[in-house]
């Protein structure tokens, strides 16, 4: 789909919004994002504090109907239901400090 400028000469939506982002750069934040999750991840693992957290989440009236609504029966389900959700908690989270570092550096670039 092309867009007319004032100018008569056509353009793409996206060079609108700013300039193109290379594939190496599309791999480079995806690796982060992924790096972040896991690192999160692993924070739900073996600090305490989050571990605590997340099973005293487990254990609220909101969680527990989501095992009824995806019938979920077994003990496993119920582990695997809880790290579904950790994970995503964590992509969330992972997504929303990538978001706000790539904003940052867009700021601190500008300034210079």
């Amino acid at each position: 789909m092309l867009l007319i400028t004032q100018h008569g000469s056509p353009s793409s939506p996206s060079a609108q919004q700013g300039a193109e982002v290379s594939i190496l750069e599309t791999l480079l934040r995806t690796v982060v994002l992924v790096g972040l999750t896991l690192a999160l991840a692993a924070i739900f693992r073996f600090w305490e504090p989050a571990v605590k957290l997340s099973q005293k989440t487990a254990t609220t009236h909101a969680w527990q109907s989501l095992y009824s609504v995806f019938h979920i029966e077994t003990a496993l389900g119920r582990e695997q239901l809880i790290l579904v959700g950790i994970i995503l908690f964590c992509f969330a989270v992972a997504l929303v400090v990538q978001v706000a570092g790539l904003f940052a550096l867009k700021m601190i670039r500008n300034r210079s």
